[in-house]
């Protein structure tokens, strides 16, 4: 999936910002997100008499609920967002930099009105399979030889960011994405990435318009209609007409996945038909990895090489599918090893 175009697309929706936020600090009632606004994420930077422009990927203007600046405005906080698809080293540095640059446009024009400049919180928000081993959060530093040392220097060493990542939620909490709010619009973009085949993920789709549904979500639907296309398109390896989402949204209240499967009948066909043999089984095994991927994370290498095991050589899209709701689905690797048993490539 083109990664930059659909984080950017979706995060011009406040809702999705706000529950990003509330993944990273634990004070989001503070902030009103109803007089939020996205401004323009061009920083240009001046040195020696040269101008230097670069492009971030998002950033957002947060006011607090109280207090007031010496103008008699409220106080706010500008959330910067940058979206990654796969590791990068250079990382702390970029984030130091779109935020240096963001401080010195904000001197240049509001920060005297103000009486200061205002905080800044930057974030990565990460959805690649590798794992994030990056220099510039506090978890990568190297291990120290005391407490005592480590106490002194903790309060020198700030992070140059914070990481929200698709691979960590799966790995971190006991039961993965599971144990993530199900209202967590930024959660429900991450859920419908770990489906693998076509009909898993119009079947995750259905779930994730029942949990926002009603006139309020459109916005948020809209926003997983696209990802769902996108995801499509990436299985597909190429063209996959999702229906648009003014028909979706027609349908409402309906089986979403019967209809769109319905509906994506003739894509179905012409997909299996052009990859019948060397297709079917090339995309099948690159589901595959994925889910022992996933495995690895959340249950470690021996469950992932059992599961792998399980599946066989040829696996089916039906098993797939299976696999990868229970992944979200099982609170330990011995459970999904027990649902797993029951596959028919056995």
């Amino acid at each position: 999936m083109e990664n930059d175009g659909a984080h950017k697309f979706a995060f011009h929706l406040r809702e999705l910002v706000r529950d990003l936020l509330r993944l990273v600090v634990p004070w989001v009632d503070e902030l009103d997100f109803d007089e939020a606004e996205e401004l323009s994420a061009a920083h240009v930077a001046a040195s020696d008499g040269r101008f230097t422009q670069r492009y971030g990927d998002s950033v957002w203007r947060v006011p607090f609920r109280r207090g007031r600046l010496l103008d008699g405005s409220r106080p706010y906080l500008l959330v910067l967002i940058e979206f990654q698809a796969t590791v990068d080293r250079t990382m702390a540095r970029r984030m130091r930099d779109y935020a240096d640059m963001l401080r010195a446009r904000l001197t240049l024009t509001t920060a005297a009105r103000e009486g200061g400049l205002p905080w800044i919180l930057p974030i990565v928000v990460y959805n690649g399979a590798d794992r994030w081993t990056v220099p510039g959060e506090r978890s990568e530093l190297v291990a120290l030889p005391s407490a005592r040392a480590r106490r002194t220097l903790a309060m020198f060493q700030g992070r140059a960011y914070e990481l929200v990542s698709l691979e960590r939620m799966l790995a971190g909490a006991e039961r993965g994405l599971a144990d993530w709010p199900l209202d967590n619009r930024l959660i429900a973009t991450f859920r419908l990435q770990t489906a693998t085949t076509p009909a898993g993920l119009l079947r995750r789709l259905e779930r994730e318009y029942a949990v926002f549904a009603g006139p309020g979500n459109a916005g948020t639907r809209r926003v997983l209609h696209a990802w769902t296309g996108a995801l499509l398109a990436d299985m597909a390896g190429g063209e996959a007409p999702l229906p648009a989402f003014e028909e979706m949204e027609r349908l409402e209240g309906a089986n979403m996945t019967t209809i769109s499967q319905a509906r994506l009948g003739k894509w179905f066909e012409d997909f299996q038909a052009k990859n019948v043999a060397e297709g079917v089984a090339l995309a099948n095994e690159q589901s595959a990895a994925r889910l022992r991927r996933q495995a690895e994370l959340r249950f470690g290498d021996a469950v992932a090489r059992r599961i792998a095991e399980l599946l066989g050589g040829k696996p089916t899209a039906s098993d797939l599918d299976r696999v990868g709701d229970w992944l979200i689905e099982c609170a330990s690797g011995e459970e999904l090893l027990a649902r797993a048993a029951t596959l028919r490539t056995i």
